[in-house]
C-alpha cells in the first residue's frame, strides 16, 4: 500500500517541472489540503457509501494543480485512510485484516486512479490550450510586427476588422479612426466604383488583386500593390488583405523610362542633324557664293535670298536638335553663375515685356561652374521666354541661384542623379502651369502647347540637352493655375570664375597663307577651295589623307593651316594632324565636322588647344575662323 500511495508522488513530482505558485494560489492548495483532512476525517466516522464523496475533492485538487497536486492529494487522503483504518475506524474495517486490506487497496487504487487520470487528461487539455495561446501570440506579433500595412476586412460590407501598427503608421490614421472605416474610405472617389466591381466577384483564396491607389488620411495618393486571402473572422466571411507602397517605385521606373525613352530619341535626332550638316554645308556655301556674283538688280536674286533664309532656319533647327541629342560642340570655362545671371539681366527684363514682373534672388555664397557660357545664356533665355508665354496676362519671373548639397537618398528619388555639390539656378512663374501629361513630354522634341507657327517645340528639348551635357540635371515642378519652377543642378567646382571676355573678330577676313584642304565630300570640298581663294589663300585641295601627305610632302614652301574633316575613309584627320605636324611643326591646325564624339571632342567638349568648326558653316563663318586661327599667338 506504500508503494500505491508514494509512488505517483515520486513520479509525478520528478517527470513535472516546477511551478512557482502565485500567493493566492498556495492559499488555494493550503484551503485543498485542509479540506481534504476535515473531509476525510468526517468521511471515516460515517457509514460506508459516503466515503467516495471525497473523490469530488480530490479531483478539485487534479484539475486545478495537475498531476502534483492530484499525487499530493492521492498521499494525503491514502495515508489518512490507512490510520483510520488501524486504528479500527472508517468503512474499510472488516471481519478479517485481508478483507480490510483488499477494501482499502481498492478505495486507494480507485482514489489514484481517478485523480491522476484527471490530472493527465487536465495537464494536456492546458498544454494545447498554451500551445494555442502561443501560436495566437506569434500570429499576431507576426501581425502586429510586419512592416508591411495588413489589415483584415469584412467582405460583405469592406467595414475594416483588424489593423497593424504599420497601417495605422503610413495611412496617418488612428486604430480607433481605422475600425471606423470601410475600405472604400481609403479609395479616391474615381475608384470606388473598380472596387466595388471587384468585390463583386471576390474569388476564394490567395489572390494578388494588383496596383490601387490610396489616400491617406493627410490626402496623399499612394500607390500600392494589394495581395488578400479569404478567411473568417470572428464568425464573419473576411480576407486579410496586405498593401505594399509601390509609389517611389513607380516614380523612379517611370523617371527611368524617361531617360531611357530621351537618350533613344536623342540619339535619332543627333543622326538625323549630323546628316542634314554636310547638305546645309553646300546650301549656305553655294547660295553665299551665288549672292556675291548676283548683282542687287537681278531678277531671281530674291529666291536665292530666301534660299538662304531657309539654310539658317534648318541650321538652327540642326543646332538645336544637337544641343538637345547632347552633340553640339561646347567650349568649357569657368563660369560665376551669379555673374552670368546679372549680366543677362538687362537684356531679360527687354525680352520679357513690362507686364511681368522681374526680379533675381542670388546666394552670396560663391557659386562657380564649368559651363559654356553662350550655351547657359542661351539656357536661361529659352525658359525666359516659356515663362513669360505662360503668363498672357502678366505675372511674376524670378530667376534664383543657390549652393545645393545633394545627399544619397535625393540621389535614390531623382535617377540619374549622382550626390554632391551643386549650383541650383531656378527660373520659376505664376503662370498656367502644366498636367502630368504635358510634364510628361516637355523635354522632346518638337512637343509644344504653343499655337501654330508661335513656337518649333525645340527650345526645352535644346534646354535638356546644354543641362545634360554639361554634366547637370534639370527637374520641373509645375501644376495646372499653379505656376512652373525650372530646377537646374550643375555641379560647383572650386576655381576661380574666368572673366566672360568676347572673342575679337579679325579686322579682316582675307589672307595670303597657304592652306593644306581635307574633306572626302566632293561638293563641299569644291566650296571651302573656293570660298578661301576668292579671299587670296593658297589653297592645296586633297580628298583624304594619304593624298593630303603626297601634296605635303611636294610642296616645297610653308604650309601655314591644315584645314581638314576628322571623320574620312582611311585616316582621320586627327591622324593626319599628328603625322604632319611631325615634319611641319609650323602649320596650324583647323578640324572640321559634323560630328562632336570623335577623337578630338571627349563627351561634346574640346580638348584644349583644338580649333574646331562645326558644320554646317557659312562662307564668312568659315573665312572668319581661319584668321582666327592663322592669327593666333
Amino acid at each position: 500500500m506504500g508503494v500505491l500511495a508514494v509512488t505517483p508522488v515520486i513520479l509525478t513530482w520528478m517527470a513535472t517541472p516546477h511551478v512557482h505558485l502565485s500567493l493566492a494560489r498556495a492559499v488555494e492548495a493550503g484551503t485543498l489540503l485542509l479540506i481534504l483532512v476535515v473531509l476525510t476525517d468526517v468521511l471515516f466516522k460515517t457509514p460506508f457509501s459516503y466515503v467516495y464523496a471525497i473523490f469530488p475533492v480530490v479531483s478539485w485538487a487534479a484539475l486545478r494543480f495537475g498531476p502534483r497536486g492530484a499525487a499530493t492529494a492521492t498521499l494525503l487522503v491514502s495515508s489518512l485512510a490507512i490510520w483510520y483504518t488501524l486504528r479500527g475506524l472508517g468503512p474499510f474495517v472488516g471481519s478479517t485484516p485481508t478483507h480490510n486490506l483488499a477494501l482499502l487497496q481498492t478505495f486507494m487504487g480507485l482514489l489514484a486512479a481517478t485523480a491522476l487520470v484527471l490530472a493527465a487528461l487536465m495537464t494536456e487539455r492546458k498544454a494545447a490550450e498554451d500551445a494555442l495561446s502561443v501560436s495566437e501570440a506569434h500570429y499576431r506579433l507576426l501581425f502586429e510586427r510586419n512592416p508591411a500595412p495588413l489589415w483584415v476586412y469584412d467582405v460583405e460590407t469592406l467595414a475594416f476588422l483588424a489593423v497593424n501598427e504599420a497601417a495605422v503608421r503610413h495611412y496617418g490614421y488612428s486604430r480607433e479612426e481605422f475600425l471606423g472605416l470601410t475600405l472604400e474610405h481609403i479609395r479616391p472617389a474615381e475608384d470606388v466604383p473598380r472596387l466595388r466591381h471587384q468585390v463583386a466577384k471576390l474569388e476564394e483564396g490567395f489572390v494578388e488583386a494588383g496596383e490601387w491607389r490610396h489616400r491617406k488620411k493627410d490626402g496623399t495618393i499612394i500607390d500600392v500593390d494589394i495581395t488578400r486571402h479569404t478567411l473568417t473572422f470572428a464568425g464573419r466571411p473576411a480576407a486579410l488583405a496586405m498593401a505594399l507602397d509601390v509609389t517611389r517605385r513607380k516614380s523612379l521606373e517611370s523617371q527611368l523610362l524617361q531617360a531611357q525613352k530621351m537618350e533613344a530619341i536623342g540619339r535619332l535626332a543627333g543622326g538625323v542633324a549630323h546628316d542634314f550638316n554636310n547638305l546645309l554645308t553646300i546650301i549656305f556655301g553655294s547660295s553665299d557664293v551665288l549672292l556675291e556674283d548676283l548683282s542687287g538688280d537681278y531678277p531671281h536674286r530674291a529666291e536665292v535670298e530666301e534660299i538662304m533664309k531657309a539654310a539658317r532656319r534648318a541650321a538652327s533647327l540642326t543646332r538645336q536638335l544637337l544641343a538637345f541629342s547632347r552633340r553640339q560642340v561646347l567650349e568649357l570655362q569657368v563660369l560665376d553663375l551669379n555673374a552670368l545671371v546679372a549680366n543677362l539681366e538687362g537684356m531679360l527684363r527687354r525680352l520679357i515685356g513690362e507686364d511681368v514682373e522681374f526680379r533675381t534672388v542670388l546666394t552670396p555664397a560663391r557659386g562657380t561652374v564649368l559651363a559654356d557660357p553662350g550655351q547657359l545664356e542661351q539656357v536661361i533665355m529659352n525658359l525666359a521666354v516659356n515663362a513669360r508665354d505662360a503668363m498672357p496676362q502678366g505675372g511674376k519671373l524670378t530667376i534664383e541661384t543657390a549652393v545645393a548639397d545633394l545627399d544619397e537618398s535625393y540621389a535614390q528619388a531623382h535617377i540619374p542623379v549622382k550626390p554632391g555639390s551643386y549650383m541650383m539656378l531656378a527660373v520659376s512663374d505664376t503662370g498656367i502651369g502644366m498636367d502630368v501629361e504635358t510634364k510628361a513630354h516637355l523635354f522632346e522634341p518638337f512637343f509644344t502647347t504653343k499655337e501654330k507657327g508661335k513656337g518649333t517645340g525645340l527650345g526645352l528639348a535644346m534646354v535638356y540637352g546644354i543641362v545634360k551635357q554639361t554634366g547637370g540635371y534639370v527637374w520641373v515642378y509645375s501644376e495646372p493655375g499653379r505656376g512652373t519652377t525650372f530646377k537646374i543642378y550643375l555641379p560647383r567646382v572650386e576655381a576661380a570664375p574666368e572673366p566672360l571676355v568676347p572673342k575679337p573678330a579679325p579686322v579682316s577676313l582675307r589672307g595670303s597663307e597657304t592652306v593644306l584642304m581635307v574633306e572626302d565630300e566632293e561638293a563641299v570640298r569644291r566650296l571651302i577651295r573656293k570660298v578661301l581663294e576668292t579671299r587670296g589663300y593658297v589653297v592645296i585641295a586633297a580628298e583624304g589623307g594619304a593624298e593630303a601627305l603626297r601634296l605635303a610632302n611636294a610642296h616645297d614652301g610653308v604650309i601655314h593651316l591644315l584645314v581638314t574633316d576628322v571623320v574620312m575613309p582611311g585616316m582621320s584627320g586627327r591622324d593626319l594632324a599628328q603625322y604632319l605636324g611631325s615634319v611641319r611643326p609650323e602649320t596650324k591646325v583647323l578640324y572640321l565636322s559634323g560630328y562632336t564624339d570623335d577623337a578630338i571632342i571627349q563627351h561634346g567638349v574640346l580638348e584644349p588647344g583644338i580649333a574646331f568648326l562645326q558644320k554646317p558653316f557659312t562662307p564668312q563663318g568659315l573665312a572668319r575662323k581661319v584668321r582666327q586661327v592663322l592669327d593666333a599667338g
